[in-house]
């Protein structure tokens, strides 16, 4: 790691230890820092549940869905080279947050329900991506992705329409379950991504070349793209479909710390938990007591990001994941 690269991590985990405390205090209600410690001391206070009952569970979620998000991202444009790839935009998410609604409906009684059929909705959508001639080019690509994200909305429009909402894409009302689901998935997949991150750079070299050495192509291709829908997947099941953080967040990172994924992995980890962490908080805070959706806070942020990166990089060609 270069020494400027350290210090845009020292900057990034600063910025993480100063957005979660500000995150523990705003709200509906403000509470400074003094009642903070002092709510740590007393479990029975009103303090308390605020703070470590509702807020604390909620920037762990956060961080870590940013997090995952922001990784899944990265993987995705290392397997597809293609600096806007990631699963939000490629209908992963969408098909993810379909086939959880209609598991709510169809098999209510399934252990583990959300994420199973999350994942079930992923593999969809993933094998319908990689079927055909898309992967040879970054513009079919796009479209295709675009043309499957839309038809899973349409579809969970047209079949909620009668039915509860189930997907809420906000951290609002996250309970210590769900943050504790979020984690033990987050983290499994987060620390393959660290294991794995060597196989990414391996993707910058042609297949013929990968092949002539004896690289298993395929394996590493697969192997990147099923952890990254993982990822993905894993979110949209407890929180809901969150766009765009798979794209600011890798694109900005490379700029920052460089092009080798054993450096960009974990600084898009870090960059994309506080990320998220931020646009929840700003979400919440900004137009008290209602509250504005991280995927809507995330789409704000994110549109203009993506419009700004095709107009500047003269296309998908003008710009590079490598």
């Amino acid at each position: 790691m270069s020494k400027s690269s350290g210090w845009w991590y020292g900057g990034v985990l600063v910025l993480l230890l100063a957005t979660g405390v500000l995150a523990l205090m705003a709200g509906t209600t403000w509470i400074g820092l003094p009642q903070v410690i002092y709510a740590a001391s007393h479990p029975g206070s009103t303090t308390f549940v605020t703070v470590f009952s509702l807020r604390l569970p909620r920037v762990l979620s956060s961080l870590i869905c940013g997090g995952s998000l922001a990784v899944a991202g990265a993987l995705f444009q290392a397997v597809f080279r293609n600096p806007i790839a990631d699963p939000s935009i490629l209908g992963i998410s969408s098909a993810a947050d379909f086939f959880k609604l209609g598991g709510a409906l169809l098999l209510p009684w399934l252990p583990g329900r959300n994420w199973v059929m999350a994942v079930v909705g992923g593999l969809v959508a993933l094998i319908i991506l990689t079927s055909g001639r898309a992967l040879a080019d970054p513009y079919r690509l796009i479209i295709v992705g675009v043309a499957l994200d839309a038809t899973f909305v349409g579809l969970q429009q047209l079949v909620s329409s009668g039915a509860a909402q189930v997907s809420r894409s906000t951290f609002n009302g996250t309970t210590w379950t769900d943050a504790t689901t979020v984690l033990i998935l987050g983290a499994l997949g987060l620390i393959g991504a660290l294991l794995l991150a060597p196989w990414a750079n391996y993707l910058k070299l042609t297949d013929d070349a990968l092949k002539s050495v004896g690289m298993p192509v395929n394996v590493i291709r697969w192997s990147l793209l099923l952890l990254g829908m993982y990822l993905a997947v894993s979110v949209t099941a407890v929180v809901g479909a969150i766009p765009f953080v798979g794209i600011v967040v890798p694109n900005v990172a490379r700029r920052l710390v460089g092009h080798d994924y054993q450096t960009l992995v974990p600084f898009t980890m870090l960059a994309g938990a506080w990320l998220m962490l931020a646009a929840d908080t700003l979400g919440r805070t900004v137009i008290v007591p209602s509250e504005i959706s991280a995927a809507t806070m995330m789409a704000v942020i994110g549109g203009p990001f993506v419009i700004i990166l095709l107009q500047r990089g003269r296309g998908f060609h003008g710009m590079s994941t490598r």
